[in-house]
């Protein structure tokens, strides 16, 4: 009984915040915003973004708030992407494409492409974006629009993750059930807790003032999960963070396959935690046996199948809110876990052993 207590406690806390998330996660919609005084800068750091770059600058090019300028960095990419970006760049005026110089010592990441960016840009607010990530036309006046009305110093949108192949579908989802199942969206700007603290870098809309009085970019330049570490000091400083669902603004395919989302996962998972090393193993094996032992101990106790039903719940709410196909989702949880756990462990270790790396480039 004891053991059936421990497990309906945990996964009852997921299915509440599910729930509550369900009824009040902040979710942006298109609108269409006249207030063109604000130059929107938007920012895209690229380094081998060769199959990416061409489609991205065409939706942001299809922007229905037309006061943007657009500016591309490449990050001493390895294949064609600058040259791409600048031939894209002679159909719209507003597009400026810059090679990007090395990262100083003690930089990690993108930060420090993003910080090129920003020093190009003479936007009163900027968009950063990557280059997998895939703009509606009403995406920057929308983002305008919701940031001046309600006074926000970073905006961040979470996309809606386009996921074709088996792989993706067993990985990038774990990222939408960790969100929605363990953290309250509505919380991240209605309390100045910094454990409610989060936004994802694929959209990420700074007020310029607020994000040059923290520093820029250079306030995260050792931080390889950028976005997360931005939201919490944005609160320690008393700054507005708004962390959003996307309804028909944005998109985005992070990966193409198996391979390369556990990879992607790999890099950013444990650090992205905040975690020691021992509570993050701790956190790891705990979760994994509270989600799939009822699988197994519904064969030993028929009531363990009432756990089932408040997971098939939980799971029927995250695929709902994040536009994912429900019984699919049913289906593939136990493997997204067993993959979930796999990942982290993975991040833990190669990490600890300096042993990452991304787009051939250690981090």
């Amino acid at each position: 009984m004891i053991l059936f207590i421990f497990i309906s406690v945990i996964i009852t806390a997921g299915v509440l915040t599910a729930v509550y998330n369900l009824f009040t996660a902040p979710v942006i919609r298109p609108v269409d915003y006249s207030g063109e005084m604000h130059c929107v800068s938007v920012l895209i750091p690229v380094r081998n973004e060769s199959l990416n770059i061409e489609q991205c600058l065409k939706c942001v090019s299809e922007q229905n708030y037309e006061n943007i300028e657009i500016i591309v960095l490449d990050d001493l990419s390895e294949d064609d992407t600058y040259d791409k970006a600048l031939k894209y760049s002679a159909t719209d005026s507003r597009i400026k494409v810059f090679r990007g110089t090395p990262a100083p010592d003690g930089w990690k990441g993108k930060s420090w492409a993003c910080m090129q960016l920003s020093r190009f840009s003479k936007g009163s607010y900027l968009l950063f974006i990557d280059a997998d990530v895939r703009l509606y036309p009403s995406a920057a006046g929308s983002a305008l629009s919701e940031a001046v009305r309600s006074d926000t110093d970073l905006l961040s949108v979470f996309p809606e993750q386009i996921m074709i192949t088996a792989g993706e579908k067993i990985t990038v989802q774990i990222l939408n059930w960790l969100m929605l199942s363990f953290l309250p969206l509505k919380k991240v700007y209605g309390s100045a807790d910094p454990r409610f603290a989060a936004a994802n870098g694929q959209f990420m809309f700074f007020k310029r003032s607020s994000y040059e009085q923290t520093g820029g970019h250079e306030i995260v330049s050792d931080k390889i999960v950028e976005d997360i570490e931005f939201s919490r000091i944005f609160k320690k400083k008393n700054l507005k963070v708004k962390l959003m669902l996307s309804k028909n603004i944005v998109n985005c395919r992070m990966y193409n396959s198996l391979t390369e989302s556990i990879n992607g996962f790999t890099k950013n998972y444990f650090p992205g935690s905040s975690m020691t090393p021992a509570f993050f193993i701790l956190t790891l094996l705990i979760t994994s046996f509270v989600y799939l032992s009822p699988i197994v101990l519904l064969f030993f106790n028929h009531v363990y199948v009432y756990l089932i039903l408040i997971l098939i719940i939980q799971n029927i709410i995250v695929s709902f809110l994040s536009t994912q196909n429900i019984i699919l989702n049913l289906f593939l949880f136990p493997f997204q876990i067993i993959m979930m756990v796999f990942i982290g462990f993975r991040s833990l270790i190669l990490l600890n052993t300096g042993k990452v790396y991304w787009k051939n480039r250690k981090l």
